[in-house]
């Protein structure tokens, strides 16, 4: 899957976002669970947990599946199983390093539950049944915990057993607005080791002054509550590296915040922004930046100097233009301007020697015909290029000249061709000309060598060409919405009977 691919698939709602949305998409959470995308999204200060031969464990999802084999079980996801208590042989389980029980009905935890020493990461979200004071207690007997994530709807204070963990490295709260932001700061401030919090989704309208304290802070996640404006002192957390603000009501970057010299990872994403200010100039060290989906329309040639960034995402605003200089950026490698209202792209953009992906889709004001017109030095590394839905009826030929290019998104347009130039492209592995006015499969896609994936959704094609044989790298073809007969899709099988087809 592409990286544009992924970001549309979860947007703004990240995995957590998702199971607490909905509890009834039981068969898609299994699935997510068993490709382990749960715990990667709420812990993250860790790496992910390897098993005996090095590579990354799996989950088990039921204690009867774990004990089978219980010296080689390290993670154990028991999410949503309505559990009252938890099933015996938990301390058969020696090797254990995360632990899920989040969304079940527990009373209590089992005494054998601390005799799991090797168990560093434990979810315990959504089971207000629990006795937090009584948990953290006996929480501080499991000497190697480092990551705990626990809270529940009308959580509103943090007992003062939380400062008895005393190897604790990261926190997740999930409470809501009640939450006295105040008193669970107090308390975390005897937490030394304490480099990860995140109070995300919380409903927050105000985050108390008392953050100051958290001098250790290293990754601070405020995403998805209604803050409008952060206290003064957060300045005074200098060792902040990812700060998470998504989903918020801010209007301009904190002022607060700009002190922060060593930001490599800031995410304003879905706020209230209207203009880009010279404060993104103070983030000199950062490295990832997501601005995604405000109502930016100027952007400050400040931006320009943040000369270490890696990837910026400023999908979803009203930018017309962007800073001439932008090419003082030389170490990004993905840039996302997607549905903006840009005219024209500067020169300099071009000269972007580490550039890997560029999403300019839905931007028809540009003239792409005019622009992409450099020589094979433009554009040299690109790996990915999104122009889907710009009303193009033709291709850029400049495109044909990126060697490098892996993937190529040309959905929704006015095309009725394609040019048989576009045979260079011989790194292409996928291409998605979907929604177009295409009569017929271009010829110079049918001498593309490594071509893996083609998507011809909504065109108006009618036959399959006896060259499609040449495509022999080809695993996946789809051709929803044309008017092919059977026979024809008879012969695309016999010309390439492994290819998978879609209809």
């Amino acid at each position: 899957m592409s990286n544009f691919a992924l970001m549309a698939l979860l947007g703004p709602v990240s995995f957590f976002d998702f199971i607490t949305i909905s509890k009834t998409n039981m068969r898609v959470f299994n699935t997510l669970r068993m490709a382990g995308l749960g715990w990667g999204l709420i812990f993250s200060t860790l790496g992910p947990v390897a098993g005996q031969n090095g590579e990354e464990a799996p989950f088990y999802l039921t204690m009867e599946d774990a004990l089978k084999t219980p010296d080689k079980v390290y993670r154990l996801d028991l999410t949503w199983q309505y559990m009252l208590t938890l099933p015996p042989g938990i301390e058969q389980l020696t090797n254990l390093q995360e632990l899920n029980l989040g969304w079940n009905k527990l009373s209590v935890l089992p005494k054998e539950l601390l005799l799991l020493r090797n168990l560093k990461k434990l979810s315990l979200n959504d089971n207000p049944r629990l006795n937090l004071k009584k948990i953290l207690e006996q929480l501080t007997q499991l000497p190697s915990l480092e990551e705990l994530s626990v809270g529940w709807e009308g959580m509103n204070e943090l007992p003062i057993e939380v400062t008895g963990l005393k190897n604790l490295r990261s926190l997740q709260i999930l409470a809501d607005s009640v939450i006295n932001t105040e008193q669970v700061f107090e308390e975390l401030r005897a937490l030394p080791r304490l480099q990860s919090l995140s109070l995300r989704r919380n409903r927050l309208r105000a985050l108390s002054d008392h953050i100051r304290y958290l001098i250790n802070l290293s990754s601070l996640d405020l995403s998805g509550n209604q803050l409008a404006e952060l206290p003064p002192r957060i300045s005074k957390l200098e060792k902040m590296r990812i700060l998470n603000l998504q989903g918020n009501q801010f209007e301009d970057i904190p002022s607060g915040i700009t002190t922060m010299a060593d930001i490599r990872e800031l995410n304003l994403a879905n706020n209230r922004l209207a203009t880009l200010s010279a404060r993104i100039g103070s983030f000199r060290n950062l490295q990832k930046l997501n601005l995604s989906e405000n109502s930016v329309r100027e952007v400050s040639p400040k931006m320009a100097e943040l000369e270490d960034l890696r990837e910026l995402n400023l999908s979803r605003n009203d930018i017309k233009e962007l800073p001439r200089d932008i090419g003082k950026l030389q170490k990004l490698e993905m840039l996302d301007l997607s549905y903006n209202a840009l005219t024209d792209l500067p020169p300099a953009l071009a000269e972007i020697k580490s550039l890997q992906v560029l999403n300019l889709s839905s931007n028809a004001g540009v003239n792409f015909l005019r622009y992409f017109k450099g020589g094979p030095e433009a554009f040299v590394r690109l790996r990915e290029l999104d122009l889907s839905a710009n009303q193009l009826d033709s291709l850029p030929l400049a495109i044909s000249q990126m060697r490098n290019l892996q993937v190529l998104h040309l959905a929704n347009n006015l095309l009725t061709y394609v040019a048989d130039d576009f045979s260079q492209l011989t790194s292409l592995q996928e291409l998605d000309l979907a929604g177009n006015a295409l009569r017929y499969i271009p010829e110079g896609i049918l001498n593309m060598p490594n071509l893996k994936k083609l998507v011809l959704d909504f065109n108006k094609i009618s036959r399959i060409p006896d060259e499609i044989g040449r495509l022999t790298g080809l695993e996946e073809i789809s051709l929803r919405y044309n008017p092919l007969s059977e026979s024809e899709v008879g012969r695309l099988r016999e010309k390439l009977p492994n290819l998978k087809i879609i209809r």
